[in-house]
């Protein structure tokens, strides 16, 4: 691995996957993207990104100067401060449903949309999107968080 991007590098999982990777691939150019700046101290170039404004997304990929070998979208939104999971059927609203929508949907196709084209074509590459267990269709047992 010579060139990593990582969308989402101020979550925990997205700073998890920075840490592991830079001791893992010590000479990679690891890419962080994210909406603030991070903290962390292994990203080789750090560029904001807003994944849901796709000229954002088209921005990030400008500076990348090199075939990527690994792109790993790890955002994602369940709650914040202004979001809250439903877990009844009254709690449900359009505004939550377009927001959990936009970042957990639009967000990452339209990173695919972008960064593919940047994949190496001479080597293995890979692209992933994670998601989580929560919003499994199958998994959800109990109920609630249905716009995630």
């Amino acid at each position: 691995m010579n060139s990593i991007a990582v969308i989402g590098v101020t979550g925990a999982i997205g700073r998890a996957f920075i840490q592991g990777l830079s001791k893992r691939y010590p000479e990679a150019k690891i890419y962080g993207f994210s909406r603030s700046e991070p903290a962390a101290q292994f990203i080789s170039v750090w560029h904001q990104v807003d994944i849901v404004d796709e000229a954002s997304v088209e921005r990030a990929t400008s500076i990348i100067s090199e075939p990527l070998d690994l792109v790993i979208v790890a955002t994602g939104v369940l709650h914040d401060s202004n979001l809250l999971p439903e877990k009844a059927l009254r709690d449900l609203s359009t505004e939550n449903f377009e927001q959990v929508f936009q970042v957990n949907s639009i967000g990452p196709a339209l990173v695919a949309k972008h960064f593919l084209p940047k994949l190496n074509r001479k080597s293995r590459s890979v692209f992933a999107a994670l998601s989580a267990r929560v919003g499994s269709i199958d998994d959800n047992r109990l109920g609630g968080w249905y716009a995630y």
